[in-house]
């Protein structure tokens, strides 16, 4: 598991700050991190001469005066500043490109998005940034309290789920979390042309078991205890696995849902699991942690790109 000590705090200037910067107080609180970077992108204006002659007393670029009421807040609402390294940063240019070259360059492994439920805005780049950033991220809601008390592991004994668990283990050493995890099953109704009821209920039962003693073996490579963090297994009948993932989180009080995600490209974009898409629609609120191999991102991204 890769530490999460260097963490990135994306700010644009709504009410949506005041919860971020609560949100990162408390991870700041309950992990080793060791630097925060506060960053708000802005888009480039090239204001004409004539324009800015109307507003002589600014004096400044935009983006020093933004940086410099960001620090304000931050100086007032952030009591972490002596504690660990803190920055605020303003970038100017293409937001998706200024935000990627970022996280790269300062190798950010946890990146903190809002996701507005009840505020204006519907996080158009968080998810466009969120299949490309090599970072782990969180993306978490105004609605949700600073807190992470109890965390769900979505499992699928994957490469990337063994990564998810071993950081929900790691993060839960430092908050005292509950760790469970949910197994959502299919059963491949195309090798079942044509069955009855009970047939449906048996090959149920049938998986059920059989995911059961995945569970034991995936634990069991881990080290884990699979008795100290019991998994369930549901039929996903609908084929909709961030639905029982949500309900299965909000029955049990979950305060973080936490996913392993690896990317894919379709040729025209970089795309996310769907379960992470779906599970980052802005409808659920609560907060999903989804969880990256930055080695394997990286590596992606420059095959991809360069």
């Amino acid at each position: 598991m890769e530490r999460l000590d260097n963490i990135l705090v994306c700010m644009d200037l709504t009410e949506m700050d005041d919860f971020l910067i609560n949100y990162a107080s408390y991870l700041v609180e309950q992990t080793n991190a060791q630097k925060i970077y506060f960053l708000h992108l802005l888009q480039r204006y090239d204001l004409p001469r004539e324009i800015l002659s109307e507003f002589p007393d600014l004096k400044q670029p935009i983006s020093k005066i933004i940086q410099e009421e960001l620090e304000e807040k931050l100086a007032s609402s952030f009591p972490h500043s002596e504690e660990i390294i803190t920055e605020v940063v303003v970038l100017e240019g293409i937001k998706s490109d200024s935000l990627l070259q970022f996280t790269r360059d300062k190798k950010i492994n946890l990146t903190l998005f809002g996701k507005k439920v009840g505020y204006f805005g519907r996080g158009a780049l968080a998810r466009r940034i969120m299949p490309l950033t090599p970072s782990s991220v969180i993306l978490a809601s105004e609605t949700a309290l600073p807190k992470i008390d109890n965390i769900l592991v979505r499992i699928d004994f994957s490469k990337m789920s063994e990564i998810a668990m071993l950081t929900a283990v790691g993060l839960s050493q430092h908050t005292g979390a509950k760790v469970f995890a949910l197994h959502a099953y299919k059963i491949p109704i195309s090798h079942f042309p044509s069955y009855s009821p009970e047939d449906e209920e048996r090959l149920q039962l049938k998986m059920g078991k059989h995911g059961e003693k995945e569970y034991l073996k995936f634990m069991k490579k881990l080290k884990l205890d699979p008795e100290a963090i019991p998994c369930s297994f549901q039929y996903d009948k609908n084929y909709d696995e961030a639905q029982l993932l949500y309900h299965h989180g909000l029955v049990n009080q979950a305060d973080l849902i936490m996913i392993g995600s690896k990317i894919k490209s379709d040729l025209a974009n970089v795309i996310l699991d769907q379960t992470s898409e779906d599970l980052a629609e802005v409808e659920k609120n609560i907060p999903v942690m989804i969880v990256k191999d930055r080695k394997q991102t990286l590596g992606f991204l420059e095959a991809l790109f360069d």
